[in-house]
């Protein structure tokens, strides 16, 4: 029978070591030999417990003396009501909680008690929750806040299924209680803070995700944030003014605009953006902005990326790394301008047909002429619309700054080696081409990015012998090529 959290901190005088009649030495060998942890600092040894779930790391308590109270000093608890897969998706959760069932909602509880009951010795670092939002359920969890807040707690993560109406209680924080709170990571609840509000004045990173949320609430909720560093904004109502001085990384992902918006964020160094196609006039002094990724994700702006990259190019002339994803274009039109000065890094995330071919990508090249690494991946879907009549004019063009491409998802296409040709042909620099059959990974917060490629068409991967024979076709390049 499972046991709750408070259960397993409760069994702390049972041990697990059995009598032997080894000799000492052969036993102090044995077990250098076989438990290799118990030789580890309790430091490290607490740090491991920390990333286990709450109820795990509690139950190491029984192992032995040795681990008995080494759960006192975690600082880190993690705790969730339904059981969730390895691979979830924090934008995705709510999908992937028909596994409630009463019983871990019983254990939840108790749970959830026993913390808020807990003295600790050490100040508390992060909690993370996810529960169903229940009233049984939320007014433990607001105990469990309470006493975190006491305790100085630095980061709350939370994620509410099923009721969503929970509230997440923002009055804990008033008058400045906790200047400790740097992190607040919500999903799927509600948030709604008075006009004069400052508890979160201290917070440098924040996350709203799929917020039941109204405009003004969320504006309220950003203008007392003045010191955010962080800020991901997933599916809510994207705010028509955002000012944040001291802003460095922002996402904004399926955030429906209500009218024109500016985005006023000098220190920006990162964009992470999906939704609707954006104008010029949004972004202000944004000079130290590094990487941009783009996602226009309506029927009317898939071919914009191709159409409109002097309107990106004005919105981020100073990005020195970008990543576009789109379906292949209708309509390439035939002059690019060279309009990424200060680009380095480019990578393509492409949906297109099987048969299309994908000659029409070197016009990047063309667009930024200092560009050094470029990056491919593509997914082919059979239902899509083919074009392969892409118009693109394949002038004499010479890039003397590419050096290293990595092309991800690679399988010997044809139309994959008909690319890697052309660059190797037309970039005379070229150092380096790689070929990678897995897909590109791109996020640094991999449960913020949600699985939105479904199943492509699966292909055999071809030879790499075939693949070099068909590569060096007629075609003189000393670049290296590697395949992974």
């Amino acid at each position: 029978m499972e046991k709750s959290v408070a259960e397993s901190g409760a069994d702390l005088n049972v041990s697990m070591d059995k009598p032997s009649h080894e000799p000492s030495s052969c036993k102090m060998r044995r077990r250098c030999d076989c438990d290799w942890m118990s030789g580890l600092p309790d430091e490290i040894m607490v740090s491991i417990l920390d990333k286990l779930d709450s109820k795990t790391a509690v139950s190491t308590s029984i192992l032995s003396r040795r681990w008995r109270h080494l759960w006192r000093f975690l600082q880190s608890f993690h705790f969730s009501e339904p059981i969730l897969p390895d691979s979830y998706c924090r934008v995705r959760i709510e999908q992937m909680v028909r596994c409630s069932n009463e019983n871990r909602n019983q254990h939840f509880v108790e749970s959830m008690g026993w913390f808020a009951g807990l003295k600790r010795e050490t100040l508390l670092r992060r909690l993370y929750l996810v529960f169903s939002g229940s009233t049984e359920c939320a007014d433990v969890v607001n105990s469990a806040i309470a006493s975190a807040v006491e305790h100085g707690i630095e980061e709350i993560d939370m994620a509410v299924i099923e009721n969503t109406m929970y509230e997440f209680p923002w009055w804990l924080f008033t008058g400045g209680s906790n200047p400790s709170l740097t992190s607040l990571c919500l999903s799927f609840c509600k948030l709604s803070v008075p006009l004069k509000f400052g508890g979160f004045s201290s917070l440098t990173k924040l996350a709203l995700i799929h917020m039941h949320m109204s405009l003004k609430e969320t504006q309220l909720v950003l203008r007392c944030c003045r010191n955010l560093v962080t800020l991901h904004l997933i599916d809510v109502l994207a705010i028509r003014i955002m000012q944040l001085p001291k802003l460095k990384q922002l996402i904004l992902l399926w955030s429906l605009r209500l009218g024109e918006y500016r985005i006023d964020t000098p220190a920006l160094q990162r964009l992470e953006y999906c939704g609707e196609m954006l104008l010029a006039s949004t972004f202000q002094s944004m000079s130290s902005l590094e990487h941009v990724s783009l996602q226009y994700m309506f029927d009317e702006y898939r071919e914009c990326h191709a159409e409109k990259l002097e309107n990106i190019s004005t919105c981020f002339p100073y990005v020195r790394s970008l990543l576009l994803w789109y379906e292949i274009p209708k309509v390439v039109k035939p002059r690019t301008p060279a309009v990424f000065l200060s680009l380095k890094v480019l990578t393509l995330k492409i949906t297109t047909k099987p048969s299309d071919d994908l000659l029409w990508m070197a016009m990047f090249l063309n667009a930024a002429p200092y560009m050094e690494t470029l990056r491919t991946t593509i997914r082919y879907l059979s239902h899509l619309d083919s074009h392969n009549g892409v118009v693109w004019d394949d002038v004499d063009f010479q890039h003397d700054s590419l050096k290293n491409v990595e092309m991800y998802n690679f399988m010997g296409r044809d139309n994959e080696i008909g690319l890697a040709r052309l660059l190797l042909y037309r970039a005379p620099n070229l150092r380096c081409i790689s070929f990678n059959q897995a897909p590109l990974e791109e996020g640094d917060d991999h449960q913020l990015v949600p699985l939105t490629w479904p199943g492509a068409e699966t292909f055999v991967p071809r030879d790499s012998q075939f693949v070099l024979s068909k590569l060096f076709e007629n075609v003189s390049s000393s670049a290296c090529v590697v395949f992974i």
